[in-house]
């Protein structure tokens, strides 16, 4: 089996020492310190992983009413979440 070329990267190669977070849906904004997300989830948990430990919301991973949170510091300029 060949490795895949999709990668998600891990939290200790996020390149801001703050992580934010913004909900498209509900309007909901937060921001962690890098190290103590770190420090609680260790530094190979991979984003997509962590938004779904942070999120915690109930629309999170259902069908047809999905959650909207995003990374705000990885949405491309020009786009709003």
């Amino acid at each position: 089996m060949s490795p895949s070329r999709y990668t998600s990267i891990k939290l200790k190669d996020y390149p801001k020492p703050m992580v934010r977070l913004v909900c498209s849906r509900c309007d909901r904004k937060g921001q962690y310190r890098k190290e103590t997300l770190i420090d609680l989830h260790g530094p190979d948990v991979t984003m997509p992983d962590l938004l779904h430990l942070i999120a915690k919301c109930e629309r999170h991973g259902k069908n047809g009413d999905v959650c909207g949170i995003r990374y705000g510091d990885l949405i491309p300029r020009g786009m709003t979440p």
